[in-house]
């Protein structure tokens, strides 16, 4: 059995805390809709915003529970700049549309949108170079 240092442990549990709090925060913009909250109902920038968040959040750490899978099954290649990319993508591009959501202009996403595209670039970086480095099966 690998070791706890393994670059993959770090994603696993980052992957199950992660998706956890964001399942959470779906079922918290579910009581916003059930409850009819006007804070979340009449601004479409929010409602917009937290279902992204919630989305990209989600997804984004089962991605990272693959990554780790794959990795421990030999079958792909997870340095620690790999584990990092994948990471900080998780982490960035979901923050950035719930900020975005939170503090925001009449119409437009706030200031924090600007993570989604460092965090979407970093997650494209990060799965070519997997995709790159991946061992050579015969």
């Amino acid at each position: 059995m690998p070791s706890p240092s393994y670059p993959a442990a770090g994603l696993i549990r980052q992957g199950w805390i992660s998706l956890a709090l964001w399942i959470a925060f779906g079922i918290l913009i579910e009581g916003f809709n059930g409850f009819r909250s006007p804070a979340y109902l009449d601004d479409a920038v929010r409602r917009e915003m937290f279902r992204l968040a919630h989305a990209h959040g989600t997804l984004l750490n089962l991605v990272l529970l693959g990554a780790a899978i794959s990795a421990r099954l030999d079958l792909i290649r997870l340095g620690r700049m790999a584990s990092l990319g994948l990471c900080s993508a998780a982490v960035l591009l979901p923050a950035g549309f719930l900020f975005a959501g939170l503090w925001h202009l009449k119409d437009e996403p706030g200031p924090a949108i600007l993570l989604v595209p460092v965090g979407a670039v970093l997650l494209l970086v990060t799965v070519i170079y997997i995709s790159l480095t991946l061992p050579r099966r015969r």
